[in-house]
């Protein structure tokens, strides 16, 4: 009996599948207790119906399918499925109703049943049927049909809840699709928006650097002190409006795909030299410009306009934060990738805000009295475009005590 019972256990810990577990518990169990009839009856809208069933031999007249109103089987046979039933001569009934007539044509029948709950919920019964002879049940054999009663209700439980998960999952991909739908049409047209008012603004804002910088060079006059000083003012505001505006095409760009990178083998102590010259006039007693490159970098694969782009918006990033002490360009390489790295002695930032650091528009100092000017674009695209590359761009900072930007790019990049 014990085998039984671990045979029903694989079953149930094999499959998934109701059907084919509740199969098995009624074959495994006529086998077990030499029966000629086992079945799985359940409750359905008040009907009790005849779901499983397994038979000793085919002359035995299937009942599978067989319906009745739980009231009128209760009262005709005075047996609750709610309970264990045992009735070892069920013809002797004195209850005139089909539900016993139907069983009635055997010499001698006898039956036993267990209730089947699950989710505390009574679902339906395990019946044997012994008609070729007369058969008794112990203790024992009631005790252990109960057992294989539970095991069917561990089956019908984790059929249930791996229905549920399921239909869960189907429910929850089929929103997420249509969310990502919704959100790739809601991207495609901000990306056009802003690529198009991009285009548009760029025309006037040409005009107002083009005539702001022959007024600043006094080409059709002397200007007075004042008047020079806000024509220089226009011209600054001017540039700062292209740079926002040239950043904003660029991450449109990227995120609609089109952006493609010209790859070529790179001088890399060329391009860092470049970097480091615009910078040059920033240096001062107090703040130093510094360049490490080890022995063994000598060339990189790489857009070298964007390249250029992200090392140019890092070094303008430590300078705008950094004071004093020094700033470092280092560059080293592994097997694997290139390193490019930022270090700077400056202000540092917070864990807080290296969450929200490479997301676009977000500025550290965001107040209405900021001390340092910045689109909050610059770190949102050079880390796009270090992606762009196959690669990234990764930070290490304390607040107080300086950061460390590293663009890491690999080697093996494909030219075209």
């Amino acid at each position: 009996m014990g085998k039984t019972l671990n045979q029903i256990s694989r079953s149930i810990n094999s499959s998934f599948n109701p059907e084919y577990i509740l199969q098995e518990i009624v074959r495994l169990t006529g086998e077990c207790f030499a029966v000629d009839r086992v079945m799985i009856y359940a409750l359905e809208h008040e009907q009790i119906k005849i779901t499983r069933e397994w038979r000793s031999s085919v002359k035995i007249k299937p009942l599978i399918g067989y319906t009745t109103p739980l009231a009128e089987w209760v009262s005709s046979t005075n047996f609750s499925p709610y309970e264990v039933f045992y009735a070892p001569h069920i013809e002797r009934i004195n209850t005139q109703s089909k539900e016993v007539e139907i069983v009635k044509n055997v010499p001698h029948l006898t039956v036993l049943s267990v209730p089947i709950f699950v989710r505390d919920e009574f679902f339906g019964g395990l019946a044997l049927h012994a008609m070729s002879r007369e058969q008794e049940f112990s203790e024992e054999e009631i005790s252990l049909l109960q057992r294989i009663a539970d095991k069917a209700a561990i089956a019908l439980y984790n059929a249930q809840s791996y229905e549920l998960l399921e239909d869960l999952v189907k429910k929850r991909t089929q929103e997420l699709e249509a969310e990502k739908l919704l959100s790739d049409a809601a991207n495609r047209a901000k990306s056009e928006f802003l690529s198009n008012m991009s285009h548009e603004l760029r025309t006037p804002l040409t005009g107002i650097l083009g005539f702001s910088s022959i007024l600043v060079e006094e080409v059709f006059g002397t200007l007075n002190a004042k008047q020079k000083q806000y024509i220089t003012g226009i011209h600054t505001c001017g540039k700062h409006l292209l740079e926002l505006i040239n950043d904003l095409l660029d991450l449109t760009k990227i995120e609609a795909g089109k952006e493609e990178l010209i790859l070529e083998k790179l001088q890399v102590l060329e391009v860092c030299q470049y970097c480091l010259a615009l910078f040059a006039e920033n240096q001062s007693a107090e703040l130093q410009l510094k360049f490490v490159i080890a022995p063994d970098v000598s060339t990189c694969i790489a857009d070298q306009r964007r390249l250029k782009q992200i090392l140019v918006n890092l070094l303008s990033n430590a300078f705008k934060f950094t004071k004093v002490g020094s700033i470092t360009l280092k560059v080293e390489q592994t097997e694997a990738v290139i390193l490019f790295s930022v270090i700077d002695t400056g202000i540092g930032i917070s864990p807080a805000d290296q969450e929200i650091l490479f997301q676009p528009f977000q500025q550290l100092d965001s107040g209405l009295d900021r001390k340092y000017e910045g689109t909050g674009l610059g770190l949102a695209l050079s880390r796009k475009l270090a992606r762009l590359h196959g690669g990234d761009i990764t930070v290490q900072s304390q607040r107080g005590n300086g950061s460390c930007f590293t663009v890491i790019l690999p080697h093996s990049l494909h030219i075209n």
